[in-house]
């Protein structure tokens, strides 16, 4: 595992060192899980844009063709994610 050293204002290491203390995790666990988060963000992000991009390039008929063999597959996700029933074979 890598070591990285940022500087900290220090509103934002007492926030960090509270939140340390209350959640009974150190410091770096925290900040590490942030960082996941920010960067995962990040990416989704550039994805949403590329896929926007992408729909944006192409004709209205084809969107509704892309769109009708897609929502069987994101229903089933979502309804996964909720917890709902089990994928289908």
């Amino acid at each position: 595992m890598s070591t990285l050293s940022i500087r900290l204002s220090e509103s934002l290491d007492d926030d960090l060192t509270e939140e340390s203390r209350l959640a009974g995790q150190p410091k770096s666990l925290i900040a590490r899980t942030a960082l996941e988060q920010f960067l995962d963000n990040r990416r989704r992000q550039r994805f949403l844009a590329r896929l926007a991009r992408a729909a944006a390039a192409i004709d209205s008929d084809e969107a509704a063709t892309l769109v009708n063999e897609a929502l069987p597959i994101d229903n089933e996700a979502l309804e996964l994610t909720e917890g709902g029933a089990q994928a289908k074979p």
